[in-house]
């Protein structure tokens, strides 16, 4: 369900031969226009979600492990992984430490090694993320972005309520005539007739109920200030500084 472009109104047909089932070239399918209920910028950032979690590309302890730089801290020496490994101080506190994977493994003929506290290197690499990525003026790029992506959710939620306000309208119109046929004696209130005006019925109020979820739906259209940005970028820092590994890792 996760990657299927249909939800965002683009269904695929002719994919498979139909003699012997085996999936077509993409140059052969048919896309069909259909009406979306998810917006694409949602769908592509799920997209990317799924190809930076992907096991089969990266291992499962890197995307979900505890260690913070498992899987990007290397080795200057020999471009080895750098593991973790604990120790005890002459005090007796236990710490972490980022050492080399391959000196571990194959020893110091192979790799001289190398080690570093783990909250130290943490620490370090953080505060060069928080100094580059977090300056005012590159956050106010992040949240005009962020800012243009709602602004096109909120075009595309106004084409959708829209398109409901249509099909709401056409509904009642026709149980109007139906009616009319019945009140003018044109038509007798058979079990067909029973039938389509409860369907219409039914059809109206799917309308509405979703007419009803589309109009609550939030409008941004928040200006983007000084201020904006401090407070975003406060709630990054300590995000990035004291938040859950795994959102710190992402």
């Amino acid at each position: 369900m996760l990657t299927n472009r249909t939800y965002v109104g683009q269904m695929k047909f002719n994919r498979r031969d139909s003699r012997s089932g085996q999936r077509k070239a993409e140059t052969e399918h048919i896309v069909v226009d259909v009406p979306p209920i998810v917006d694409m910028a949602i769908f592509e950032r799920v997209q990317a979600m799924l190809k930076a979690r992907n096991p089969r590309i990266m291992p499962p302890r890197v995307v979900s492990g505890p260690i913070l730089l498992t899987g990007l801290a290397l080795c200057a020496s020999c471009s080895g992984g750098m593991t973790l490994r604990t120790g005890t101080s002459r005090s007796g506190d236990v710490h972490k430490y980022y050492t080399c994977s391959t000196c571990a493994r194959q020893g110091k003929s192979v790799c001289k090694g190398r080690s570093i506290r783990m909250d130290k290197f943490d620490r370090l690499v953080i505060g060069q993320l928080i100094d580059r990525l977090l300056a005012p003026e590159r956050i106010s790029e992040i949240l005009s972005t962020l800012a243009a992506r709602r602004d096109a959710k909120s075009r595309s939620a106004d084409e959708r309520v829209r398109e409901l306000e249509r099909l709401r309208s056409e509904t009642e119109d026709r149980l109007r005539r139906l009616y009319k046929l019945v009140e003018d004696g044109v038509s007798e209130l058979d079990d067909i007739l029973k039938a389509r005006i409860s369907a219409l019925k039914e059809e109206r109020a799917v309308a509405l109920a979703a007419l009803e979820r589309a109009t609550k739906s939030d409008r941004p259209g928040q200006e983007i200030d000084a201020k904006r940005i401090e407070a975003f970028g406060g709630v990054m820092r300590e995000k990035l500084t004291t938040g859950a590994i795994t959102f710190r890792k992402a």
